[in-house]
């Protein structure tokens, strides 16, 4: 497969007559793309806001980020699968990408409604919660949308992210009869033999077993999200979208998976350092042990029969998630793949460590920080000026009461820095 990304930068985003790109300026017709997202007789109500670094502004609650992407050459869509997008195979031709500008859905509609996975994401476009959020960077267009209510929440999930999506599509579309300022070649060409082989394992959450449904709206692969066994994919299904939708953390979203920094460092060092040998998507959160050990296994068996020598893993965080998690990188070492394993960590506190389930196999560790944001010395965020979404926010775990959401508040829960987009990071004395 080869991929040329067509990349547009984006330095501002105003309202104005027509949808277009020009010279770092992007232009969006506000009331035409309404239009078309309130066209989904689904939806009951529809808004389009701006939020730009350093303005004194929050938005929540946060379900996804999406990067406005399109095919311009080759078979299927970017995105695919997911609200009843195509699902042919994709990650060949030409993609064109808007970069620095993210389509954000504001939505309160739950992921499902078996209790958990609550939402509790939101973004700041200024202070110290921004400054290690990677979405908080970008220009933000926020599609703040609520669905019919009467709907079951399937339907409701894929009303909300349908309309993020037609806003992401209308975008991109603007590129499509332009040459892009910025290509780039991705293709796994055939390289010194003598380079180690090299496997990218990602390992992805599956709300199935929470939910009780195999359709609960989450981070997906060609728009499933249930329980599988691992896939194997080309790093370019992944550029294209392939596996896209959030989950619980501000690093899980369409937008980091497609600029996740972990993939495209392996990819741009095929043939110098590495043979890139592909990307194994590994589902996690399965019920039983036996189920983890062998979802375990049976990734390992298939980068051994890639010819892999290496393995980078990461994952999505969790508690339950980690166990196979872990058991993965603990096969692939029995199996004779070196592993490099890049993951938040517990609370360092007390005489627990500060990997759920430490093995003597995972001595190559990465550290991103802790996944515990109150454990980052940034309580608490200052108050805003500006709210774009509920004017109030659920404050605690257990949903029991609403503070205003201008602030000051607690930092989110979960910092959970999947794929090393800061530079923030724990050290052993």
């Amino acid at each position: 497969m080869r991929l040329e990304i067509g990349t547009f930068p984006v330095h501002d985003v105003v309202f104005g007559a027509q949808t277009q790109w020009r010279d770092g300026l992007l232009e969006v017709a506000r009331d035409e793309i309404l239009d078309a997202v309130r066209s989904d007789p689904r939806i009951a109500k529809a808004d389009l806001e701006l939020a730009k670094p350093g303005e004194s502004v929050r938005i929540w609650p946060v379900r996804d980020v999406v990067e406005p992407r399109v095919k311009v050459e080759g078979p299927g869509v970017v995105y695919p699968g997911i609200c009843g997008r195509s699902i042919t195979t994709v990650g060949e031709g030409r993609t064109h990408r808007l970069s620095g500008v993210g389509v954000v859905e504001v939505s309160e509609t739950p992921w499902h409604e078996s209790g958990g996975d609550h939402l509790f994401v939101y973004l700041d476009m200024s202070g110290p919660w921004s400054k290690i959020i990677p979405t908080s960077s970008l220009i933000n267009l926020c599609v703040v949308v609520e669905p019919d209510p009467n709907l079951g929440v399937d339907a409701r999930n894929d009303a909300v992210h349908n309309a993020v999506l037609t806003v992401s599509d209308r975008l991109a579309a603007a590129t499509v009869h332009q040459d892009p300022p910025e290509r780039e070649i991705f293709e796994l060409t055939d390289v010194d033999p003598s380079l180690p082989k090299v496997v990218y394992i990602l390992c992805l959450h599956s709300p199935q077993a929470m939910s009780g449904s195999p359709a609960t709206f989450c981070t997906s692969t060609y728009g499933l999200t249930q329980l599988t066994p691992p896939w194997l994919f080309h790093p370019n299904e992944i550029l294209d979208g392939a596996i896209t939708g959030p989950y619980r953390t501000a690093f899980a979203t369409s937008w980091t998976l497609a600029n996740n920094p972990a993939l495209l460092d392996l990819y741009r060092r095929h043939g110098t350092d590495f043979n890139f040998l592909g990307v194994i998507a590994t589902r996690t959160e399965w019920t039983t042990q036996h189920e983890k050990e062998m979802t375990a296994n049976q990734t390992a068996k298939v980068a051994k029969m890639l010819g892999a020598e290496g393995a980078l893993i990461t994952w999505d965080a969790g508690g339950n998630e980690f166990i196979e998690v872990i058991r993965t990188l603990q096969a692939c070492e029995r199996s004779g793949i070196k592993t490099v394993f890049l993951t938040s960590e517990d609370d360092p506190t007390g005489s627990a460590p500060t990997l759920l389930e430490p093995v003597p196999e995972a001595d190559a560790i990465v550290s991103t920080s802790f996944f515990r944001a109150d454990l980052l010395g940034l309580d608490p965020l200052p108050p805003v000026d500006r709210v774009i979404g509920n004017p109030q926010k659920i404050s605690g775990r257990l949903r029991d009461h609403y503070v205003p959401t201008a602030g000051p508040l607690p930092a989110p829960q979960r910092y959970d820095d999947h794929y090393g987009f800061s530079k923030l990071s724990s050290i052993e004395y």
